[in-house]
Formats: structure tokens, sequence, C-alpha cells
């Protein structure tokens, strides 16, 4: 009887270091999902605000394609002033987008 005693003795303590190695294990894993949640975050955020400037880019295009339409140099070197004829110039840059 002595000697099972004992031995549950042992089982408790080993069971106790058990459980302690497990609870720090989900502290570290839960301090491991809090970070990937955070980059995440900011990873889900710099996607979206990728995504509004590339429709921003996109708006823009078209309204320089609108402007060349209408008979106006898009190209930087005469932006603005009217086109007397095609401008390759103008012509590339379109063609970028």
């Amino acid at each position: 009887m002595e000697k099972t005693i004992e031995e549950l003795k042992i089982l408790i303590r080993e069971l106790v270091l058990e459980v302690g190695d497990l609870r720090e294990r989900v502290t570290s894993l839960e301090n491991q999902l809090n970070k990937l949640s955070t980059s995440h975050e900011q990873v889900t955020v710099e996607e979206c605000n990728q995504k509004e400037l590339l429709e921003l880019q996109g708006e823009g295009y078209e309204n320089l394609g609108k402007l060349y339409a209408e008979g106006y140099h898009i190209c930087p070197a005469a932006f603005g002033k009217p086109l007397s004829g095609d401008c390759l110039f103008c012509i590339a840059f379109i063609e970028k987008e």
C-alpha cells in the first residue's frame, strides 16, 4: 500500500510538471498567434492601400486618355498644349499603362 501511495505521489509530481510545461507552451503559442494576427492585419491594410492606389492610377490614366482624345498633349514635354497631329511621346505614355 505504501508503495502505491509513493508511486501516486511521483505520478502527481510528474503531471504537475507536465501541466506547467503545457501552460508555458500555450502562452508561447498565444503570443505567436497575436504577433501573426497583427502582422496579417498590417499586410491586409497595405494590400487595400495598394488596391486603392492602383484604382486611382487607373482613373488618372483614363483622364489622360480623355484629354488626348479631346486633342491635348499628355506627354511631359508639351502637357496641355493642343495637338496638331499624333504625338509619339503621348502615344508612348498612353501605352505605358
